[in-house]
């Protein structure tokens, strides 16, 4: 489900601060034609065009530049796939430059210089092409007071225009929005691209900067959710209980769920308690792998002997706890995956996504793929998160795995958890028909 483009929006909001103007165009939602997406920009009559996509969206992404191309505008690349392949997206998509990390300030000064083509060849943070070969400056520094950087233009991603679900059925309040209160991640497993992109040092915004983003968005478009997208919204103590302290200072009555994922072993009874009291009630836990040494090699650095403990505390707590797991990382065998599938039906988890492993551009996982294959003659296509469940197929000799559908069938098709999906879909889905509530848990009960 497509959800606002949080960093288009902090892009066209630092652009507006210093005077210029922006628009987003957000193709995910608009569904609409190339030739439609083209008479928009016509309308607009841009200076410059700026294009950004997930590596899953590869051939969307190229097809609308060719398509900007024929307009005669120049176009400038960013986010994680063009920072992981700088001289590749030049290449295929025919642009100017290519913003290399986090692009706000690199944005800026850019089209700051925009009109002197020897000022903007020496920005940092960005790759362009002179003389038929690839320039790449020096990446630029980091952002270490995130509170200088204004919020992200909501009017241009109105929160309302999007899906009602947009992690999937289990919500408990409309509408929704989502929001980023720290950047940076200290860890370095070896299937995510996070740290390419945002580097390793972890940075976060004050919680009274992050409440009054909040507390915008509930006064302007009547937001009674919100899902904090970080990558490690747990990680420091002190940031959880600063952030909820200030909601609970002001009394904003809301619901708050941390879909993409919390550092399990970063928890305990204080940090779950005042969470819960702030309006927290669902957090996703990124346990991976069942097998400690997948998690070893893929650098999780955490220990599986904790999660039992802390997924139990949280559940007597009252949360709402899915869980992310990942077949076919290095190491994987018959048996580790189907160590992992008997973990997770150990747990008391509400729900649970397992994903193939993918090594995506930016990680140390698509780095070791590269050492065998030319980046040109990847299908990068492949990467998207729906592309055939059915990948991996893992035998001992006598019983094989086909994963992650037999994962899914054996994790979801016992009387305790569809049990469990028909008492939690009453819980969140208060004032709901029964036939709702019966079509929500038979159309997930059905993916699999």
């Amino acid at each position: 489900m497509p959800n606002p483009p949080i960093g288009l929006g902090y892009l066209a909001s630092i652009l507006r601060e210093n005077g210029h103007e922006a628009y987003i165009i957000d193709c995910a939602i608009l569904k609409q034609s190339y030739s439609q997406i083209i008479s928009q920009i016509k309308q607009i009559n841009p200076d410059v065009i700026g294009i950004t996509a997930l590596s899953s969206y590869y051939s969307e992404m190229r097809n609308l530049s060719f398509a900007v191309r024929k307009l005669g505008l120049p176009i400038i690349l960013g986010g994680v796939h063009a920072t992981a392949l700088p001289e590749l997206s030049l290449k295929e998509y025919r642009a100017e430059f290519v913003v290399v990390g986090e692009g706000e300030l690199t944005i800026l000064e850019l089209i700051n210089n925009w009109n002197d083509i020897e000022s903007r060849k020496k920005v940092r943070g960005v790759a362009y092409v002179e003389n038929g070969k690839v320039k790449i400056n020096p990446r630029r520094e980091l952002i270490q007071n995130l509170d200088e950087i204004p919020f992200p233009a909501w009017d241009l991603i109105n929160p309302l225009k999007y899906p009602r679900e947009p992690h999937g059925h289990w919500i408990k309040r409309f509408p929704i929005a989502p929001i980023l209160t720290t950047r940076g991640c200290p860890y370095s497993c070896s299937y995510c691209a996070s740290t390419n992109f945002w580097g390793n040092k972890f940075r976060r915004r004050s919680p009274k900067n992050v409440v009054d983003e909040i507390e915008y968005l509930v006064d302007k478009f009547g937001i009674r959710e919100i899902h904090i997208w970080d990558d490690n919204f747990t990680l420091i103590k002190k940031h959880v209980v600063g952030v909820c302290r200030e909601i609970l200072q002001r009394n904003l009555d809301l619901s708050l769920s941390c879909p993409n994922g919390v550092r399990i072993d970063r928890l305990n009874r204080e940090v779950l308690k005042i969470m819960k009291r702030a309006g927290f009630y669902s957090l996703t836990f990124a346990i991976e792998s069942g097998a400690q040494s997948v998690l070893d090699k893929a650098n999780k650095n955490i220990n599986l002997r904790i999660i039992p403990k802390i997924t139990k505390l949280a559940k007597r707590m009252g949360f709402f706890i899915p869980s992310f797991f990942v077949f076919g990382l290095p190491g994987e065998t018959y048996g580790t995956a189907r160590k992992t599938i008997q973990f997770a039906k150990s747990l008391p988890l509400d729900s649970a996504v397992f994903f193939m492993a993918k090594p995506l551009p930016g990680s140390k996982l698509f780095e070791e793929l590269l050492e065998k294959k030319d980046p040109e003659k990847i299908n990068y296509d492949w990467f998207h998160f729906y592309v055939t469940r059915n990948q991996l197929i893992l035998s001992d000799g006598k019983r094989k795995l086909m994963l992650p559908k037999d994962a899914y069938r054996e994790f979801f098709f016992r009387p305790k958890q569809i049990f469990r999906f028909i008492k939690l879909a009453f819980t969140l889905y208060k004032g709901r028909t029964l036939l709702d509530v019966i079509k929500r848990v038979v159309r997930l009960l059905c993916r699999f």
